[in-house]
């Protein structure tokens, strides 16, 4: 069992890399390997992501790695060993298991490898960033999901009837990354509607993130309550809205519904349809974060420049790259987004 488990391990990370993007100069630099680990290329942002990866690596003339950890500690793990092996000299690493923060640090340290962690950052057991990492403000995020929501929603009428209205949080909760963002997200909403029924509050785990998954939160309690007849509905990134959304409909409340996001990306598909209960998402350029995490390892590999340094705040071991978001909506997405509107 224990061969057979092995060899499947094997097979899923030999699967998940893919070939080096080969460098387009013809001077030392193409000699420059780095790797980039992804927790699930089968999400739009990650996608995204690792496809700016790779032109951001053609730009710089080097080669790169793309590996899909499949949402599998035991996958990244095979994948990461395996870039090893390959000779990689630097990493971006969106980690799908914040426990093997120090496992994937120690592999990489006792091979000289420089990391930089992206949208989920390496920590420790209390919390503390133990790498150089691109991180959203999340919590400004979140609030700016539910300042959208109610602005729409009193620019439209207003909330008619409190108490047959709910108000659904979908939350990452296992990823720290994410937390911060249903924080804000209940946060403001509490503060801005204090008369808003408490039990009408709604803050659920959808898991790791899938349309699937917020579907299912979104199914479960909005069954659970056939009281309420209006659902404003925020979610840690557009996979969840955008599942909630088809639940919605299917049970014909999507038309009072208001759904907000985060991302933008699959929130594009729907702003292109004549209707859908998402109204909005909070925009999050990928093709930043991975243009910043790729080139700031480059320039440690090439000079040696401390990784995010003028971001370090005193006291802090590593330098943190801030990035925010911007409401697109049906009426802004194309002009915002550009390319990546389609």
């Amino acid at each position: 069992m224990k061969k057979k488990m092995m060899a499947m391990f094997a097979a899923a990370a030999a699967a998940a890399v893919l070939t080096a993007v080969p460098a387009s100069a013809g001077d030392a630099k193409e000699e420059i390997l780095v790797g980039a680990i992804y927790r699930d290329l089968t999400q739009t942002w990650f996608e995204n992501e690792s496809n700016a990866a790779k032109a951001t690596a053609e730009d710089l003339g080097i080669k790169i790695l793309i590996g899909d950890a499949q949402e599998d500690p035991a996958v990244l793990t095979d994948v990461l060993d395996s870039f090893i092996t390959q000779g990689i000299q630097g990493l971006v690493i969106n980690t799908c298991d914040q426990g093997m923060s120090q496992i994937i640090l120690d592999k990489c340290e006792a091979a000289g490898i420089p990391v930089v962690a992206v949208d989920v950052p390496l920590i420790d057991e209390d919390g503390v960033y133990i790498a150089p990492a691109v991180i959203l403000d999340s919590y400004l995020c979140g609030q700016q999901t539910a300042e959208w929501l109610l602005n729409y929603v009193e620019e439209n009428g207003g909330m008619e009837d409190p108490s047959a209205t709910g108000y659904l949080i979908l939350a990452m909760e296992t990823v720290t990354s994410c937390i911060p963002r249903a924080d804000g997200q209940y946060d403001y909403f509490t503060e801005h509607q204090p008369d808003f029924p408490a039990e009408n509050i709604f803050r659920v785990d959808y898991g790791e993130g899938s349309s699937d998954s917020g579907y299912n939160a979104a199914a479960a309690t909005m069954t659970a309550h056939p009281e309420i007849k209006t659902w404003y509905v925020v979610a840690a990134n557009d996979e969840g809205v955008v599942g909630a959304a088809r639940f919605l409909e299917e049970t014909g409340l999507d038309e009072a519904a208001v759904c907000v996001g985060i991302d933008g990306y699959l929130a594009a598909d729907e702003f292109k349809k004549d209707a859908s209960p998402v109204k909005a998402s909070a925009y999050l350029d990928s093709g930043t974060v991975a243009k910043v995490s790729v080139t700031a390892v480059y320039e440690n590999i090439v000079n040696g420049t401390e990784i995010f340094g003028e971001y370090k705040e005193e006291g802090k071991e590593f330098g943190v790259y801030p990035f925010g978001s911007v409401i697109v909506t049906k009426e802004n997405y194309q002009e915002i987004m550009g390319e990546a509107a389609e």
